[in-house]
């Protein structure tokens, strides 16, 4: 594969991961918080939290991952409902390798719950025989095959089978916890972006070998897998976040509106 293929790759699944965040969070504040309580006291309400529930245990437990891939213990994992905030919590502990780097753990383990979230949704999708994990995104035309993906998923679902309204639970709440909050993406762009950086450096050096070199061929073979691998997670997530979105808007609207 030339560089300038697999870096378009690259370009492609960082904005579907880009797209995903912004969908997530307009599920988050528009349908989700129609729920919450006005009383700030309730933290949102026990409804809320309930609801919550499924997406930010996963959310969490994507903090927790990215720790212990990055070479931390966790010390403490808190679900929404135990927590006096209502938002959740994860917390490092130890380090359990001599090579674990504070800043670069702690800002990969805070963008975790998109990637982790999405492999969830495309592993239940697939596991529900459910036509959303076939969809796939367009790099010469992003916005259409988003659109088109979603009208497909939404005519293709069978809305009579229980197992529909369960899966689109689960999307609901998952993925309207897959965006990291406000402090992940703050911590979290210094890491990814100097990884970003040694990725693209590293890549570089590989074409730098011969073409039927063994390292070049097996290196970029992995990472065109992974981009893959990870692409189809993501552009299953997209669609069925958006589909989601879709599906609630009118009812999040109704509901703030007898609200006022």
């Amino acid at each position: 594969m030339a560089p300038d293929q697999l870096f378009e790759r690259l370009a492609l699944v960082a904005g579907q991961g880009v797209l995903l965040f912004m969908l997530s969070r307009a599920l988050f504040a528009w349908a989700l918080q129609a729920l919450a309580s006005r009383n700030p006291r309730r933290r949102g309400g026990w409804l809320v939290l309930l609801v919550r529930l499924p997406g930010n245990l996963v959310h969490e437990i994507s903090h927790a991952l990215g720790f212990l891939v990055c070479g931390y213990r966790v010390r403490r994992l808190i679900p929404c409902i135990f927590d006096k905030a209502g938002a959740g919590a994860c917390r490092p502990g130890r380090a359990w390798s001599p090579l674990a780097v504070p800043w670069l753990a702690t800002g990969l383990a805070a963008l975790a719950p998109l990637i982790v979230g999405s492999l969830v949704l495309y592993g239940v999708a697939q596991w529900m025989h459910l036509p959303l994990d076939e969809q796939s995104l367009s790099a010469a035309t992003p916005g259409r095959s988003v659109l088109q993906g979603l009208y497909h998923a939404l005519l293709a679902l069978d809305y009579h089978s229980p197992r529909t309204w369960l899966f689109l639970y689960l999307a609901f709440t998952i993925g309207a916890e897959l965006a990291p909050s406000s402090t992940d993406v703050r911590l979290g762009v210094p890491a990814l972006l100097a990884v970003g950086a040694l990725t693209v450096a590293v890549l570089l050096g590989v074409y730098q070998l011969a073409p039927d070199a063994p390292l070049r061929v097996a290196a970029i073979h992995q990472v065109t897998h992974g981009l893959a691998w990870m692409s189809r997670a993501f552009s299953c997530a997209i669609v069925t976040t958006a589909a989601v979105i879709v599906i609630t808007f009118l009812p999040a609207s109704m509901l703030r509106t007898a609200r006022g």
